[in-house]
């Protein structure tokens, strides 16, 4: 009797001619009473083989191919191949019980997911730590840890490695015992109520068991049941053979009508009856008679309407069973839908406030969806913000993935091999040396080796093109010592390149988490760490290299990053190309402060005017009481009378056309703008491909300490870009010496890649958004600032050459600039006579640029360069 109470499906009443259903909440059984599906069967059944094959497989060693995959699941589940085994077949269980359809994927999921945390758990209680070097490294030396069970094998790879990296070894195995137990309870589809119900059982069973002992020992009958109502009162589950009784949720006598209004209100399942009845099932006995116990309710407030007590379970005039959730229950949306049929059923938005919201409208007759709609919205009160412009971002999906298939095993094999013949080689010249590291970077692989005692570091230098004859290499570069190692460090080029693109670096997180808007990446270093850097500590940086040596890929590159980084208005760009067809694909992006320069006078002029946009940006500063570019916006965003300012980035593609044609001009305007254009937030990226010392000056680099020198003819042009040799043994193809300031000797890396399908792709999204607008005003302004040849008009000073006025201005340059001035260095510097350069130190004494005469010595200046700037532009505007 009690199997069949507990097993037998409620009953459908008639009332008034409708169906008096029992609420779907209380038939859980009814609902999933199907069949089980051919797809259930099929992926239980995989289960079950699979998890019995890989059992069989871990214990029996074998032969043949038997042993390969006997070795290969050891090396793939280390310690945790006992463990997966247990797992699929726990999983193939779970799923040939459920009846739900749409359950099994997600079954299945969790079990796979079970397996990793397991295998994770084992290499981070057991190991601690992933060893090896590199992603090969760690692969071999995870997988043979594996093979020989100290381990959890190369499945527990991604999980152990993100936690140990995170949270350290301690917090790794707290969040893996803790992961084990969540993904143990969504493959059961245990709730944490059930897991502790059954956590208890053994408890329960023991303490009935010593009840129903004390009871036989007392001479008393052993009979399990509960304080409650009799067995007739349990209406709600009765079998279908039952005598005829009418499941009336309204009785038609109350004996309490303030406290009792339907059975299921009155009745509840006593918490304990599961519990005990598993506890019977151990010891193969029937469970008890299912019982039943009245609900304590507690009596409303006297000023409240016991508005669930009077409505909750009772038919309404259609004969629907009308049912609310109580403001501290959840909300049922099966059993919803029937209370209101034709109407969408909201019962899953529903909170607690809108619950009692609903029981005080039905009182009144209202609609329930009147509670949602009266309710004021704050926000909309505000009055609305004016939208700003919006544009957004490019994604990374417009760039390609990288895509190198290199081998593994044949890079090892490859490694090997040049480790050994370094090794011979220097023994055969009496130089004893252990290796002691091996790095493998994209196009390089670095041998780490240590000198033995007594031998000189100079001596393995002297070999070098010894160990390049041996290795057959095409350059062999020697990095001795290593800075922060005891150790010699050997380059060698790899037989096989990987190509490293734009989108990995990108999507690195060394570049997400930088916050500065001129970001860009520049490659892998030789333990493939991505490298980034940033224009704005720099702050200006000279790119290097002969032709084919990826300078102008390493300039794209730079361009791509900010335009994927930064919008319009926060960073804008300046681009001279002399070359007139390198910087041509990035015409018309909004991100351009005037059209692309390709002549190299108008270059001049745009860089003059870039010197005199420095200066009032300084005079700008001085106004509101800024030190630079970042504290002068913040007060703009707190002023609306302060105009926001934006960076600037000059880009120079082809420097040494520029210093032939104009080379005065350009030389004194980028070393002005090196000296004082980090605080205005204005930065230049100078690339050549002759980095001779007529090129790049002294004085330009002095002013600009960060340089990177790409695969250059001579050591004599490395010395020139980094002070020192090593930039002639390059590769070329973007391999590169990275120096920014303030590292003491450059960083070998690979730059990253950008095809021309990827800059196409990702400028046809950002022009789609905003077109190019430039300024009219500036264009004219650099116009102005172009010099001009001997005979044309216009140009920065509309004077007649030779004139006094003419000397004049470079009289006073000359003062401002030496800080001092007599008649005797006019004479030297301008090629005048006696009388003619005192006339002049006299007009630039009454103009108040020098100071009186005091005899013998040299007259003082009293303008700063800054005064002198605003006096010459004032002058040139009267004239």
């Amino acid at each position: 009797m009690a199997e069949a109470k507990k097993k037998t499906k409620p009953k459908k009443k008639y009332k008034n001619g409708q169906i008096h259903e029992k609420p779907e909440y209380l038939e859980p059984e009814e609902k999933n009473s199907g069949t089980l599906s051919e797809k259930n069967r099929a992926v239980s059944v995989a289960l079950f083989s699979v998890g019995i094959l890989i059992a069989l497989m871990a214990v029996i060693p074998g032969t043949a191919g038997w042993r390969v995959v006997h070795n290969f699941l050891l090396g793939l589940f280390g310690v945790s191949v006992w463990i997966t085994p247990v797992t699929l077949i726990m999983t193939s269980v779970i799923i040939g019980r459920e009846k739900d359809n749409d359950d099994v994927t997600i079954r299945a999921r969790w079990g796979i997911l079970l397996t990793f945390v397991i295998s994770s758990a084992v290499q981070i209680f057991l190991v601690g730590e992933l060893p090896g070097e590199g992603v090969g490294g760690t692969l071999k030396a995870v997988f043979d840890q594996g093979k020989e069970l100290k381990g959890g094998g190369v499945v527990s790879i991604p999980i152990a490695g993100l936690l140990l990296k995170l949270l350290g070894k301690v917090g790794a195995r707290i969040v893996s015992v803790l992961g084990i137990f969540t993904f143990i309870l969504l493959l059961t589809g245990q709730g944490i109520v059930q897991f502790f119900d059954k956590l208890k059982t053994p408890f329960v069973f023991m303490g009935k068991s010593l009840d129903g002992l004390h009871s036989v020992i007392m001479g008393g009958d052993f009979e399990y049941g509960y304080e409650g109502k009799d067995d007739e009162e349990d209406v709600l589950y009765e079998p279908e053979n039952a005598p005829e009784k009418t499941i009336d949720p309204v009785p038609e006598k109350e004996p309490d009508p303030v406290s009792r209004s339907a059975e299921d209100d009155l009745y509840e399942d006593d918490p304990d009856y599961a519990a005990d009845a598993e506890a019977f099932a151990m010891l193969g006995m029937d469970p008890p008679p299912r019982k039943r116990r009245r609900k304590v309710i507690p009596p409303p407030p006297a000023e409240e309407v016991p508005a669930d007590v009077s409505t909750r379970g009772v038919p309404d005039e259609n004969g629907f069973v009308l049912d609310v959730p109580l403001p501290d229950e959840e909300p049922v949306p099966a059993f919803m839908e029937k209370t209101s049929p034709g109407k969408k059923n909201t019962a899953p938005a529903i909170n607690e406030d809108d619950a009692l919201d609903i029981l005080i409208n039905r009182a009144a007759g209202k609609d329930d969806d009147a509670v949602i709609e009266t309710e004021p919205e704050p926000e909309e009160e505000l009055p609305p913000e004016p939208a700003a412009p919006l544009y957004i971002l490019p994604g990374l999906d417009l760039l390609t993935l990288p895509d190198n298939r290199s081998n593994s095993a044949a890079a090892a094999a490859e490694m090997r091999e040049k480790a050994d013949t370094i090794v011979n080689t220097l023994k055969s010249f009496g130089v004893e040396v252990k290796i002691r590291n091996i790095y493998r970077g994209p196009s390089i692989t670095r041998y780490e080796i240590q000198p033995g005692a007594g031998v000189k570091v100079s001596k393995i230098r002297g070999l070098e093109d010894d160990i390049a004859l041996s290795l057959a290499a095409q350059g062999v570069r020697l990095e001795a010592p290593i800075p922060g190692k005891a150790a010699v460090g050997i380059e060698v080029p790899n037989d096989h390149k990987d190509i490293v693109t734009l989108r990995e670096i990108l999507s690195s997180s060394e570049f997400g988490s930088s916050s500065s808007k001129l970001t860009f990446a520049v490659g892998k270093d030789i333990t493939g760490k991505c490298i980034v850097g940033d224009i704005a500590k720099m702050p200006h940086v000279i790119i290097a290299g002969t032709t084919g040596s990826g300078k102008s890929v390493c300039t794209r590159s730079i361009i791509m990053s900010i335009l994927y980084n930064a919008r319009p208005d926060e960073v804008k760009i300046i681009l001279i190309d002399p070359k007139i067809v390198e910087f041509k694909i990035f015409e018309g992006i909004p991100h351009l402060l005037i059209p692309i320069v390709t002549e190299a006078k108008k270059a001049a002029g745009a860089l003059n005017w870039a010197v005199n946009e420095m200066m009032r940006r300084y005079n700008a500063f001085a106004e509101v009481g800024a030190n630079d570019l970042r504290s002068y916006n913040e007060l703009a965003e707190e002023d609306d009378e302060i105009k926001f300012m934006p960076q600037i980035v000059i880009f120079i593609d082809e420097l040494a056309d520029m210093m032939l044609v104009a080379g005065k001009e350009v030389e004194d305007s980028i070393c002005r703008l090196a000296q004082m254009g980090r605080a205005a937030g204005m930065h230049l990226v100078v690339a050549t491909q002759r980095p001779t010392t007529d090129v790049i000056t002294g004085l330009i680099k002095a002013n600009i300490p960060s340089r990177i020198a790409l695969s250059v003819m001579s050591q004599v042009d490395s010395r020139t870009i980094i002070d020192m040799g090593g930039a002639d043994k390059l590769l070329g193809n973007g391999d590169m010496l990275y120096m920014p300031i303030g590292i003491g000797k450059p960083v070998r890396v690979q730059g990253c890649f950008a095809s021309t399908r990827d800059i196409n792709e990702t400028l046809k999204f950002i022009k789609a958004q905003q077109s190019s607008e430039y300024d009219d005003s500036i264009v004219a302004a650099v116009e102005s600032y172009t010099p001009q040849s001997k005979g044309e008009s216009g140009g920065e000073i509309s004077v007649d050459p030779g004139s006094d006025e003419d000397f004049v201005l470079r009289a006073a340059e000359v003062a401002v600039n030496a800080g001092q001035l007599s008649t005797s260095m006019l004479q030297r510097k301008l090629k005048l006579g006696y009388a003619r350069a005192a006339r002049i130190v006299d007009e630039l004494e009454e103009m108040g640029i020098v100071g009186e005469s005091e005899g013998a010595k040299p007259r003082k200046v009293l303008m700063s360069k800054m005064q002198f700037d605003d006096w010459k532009l004032r002058r040139m505007g009267d004239m």
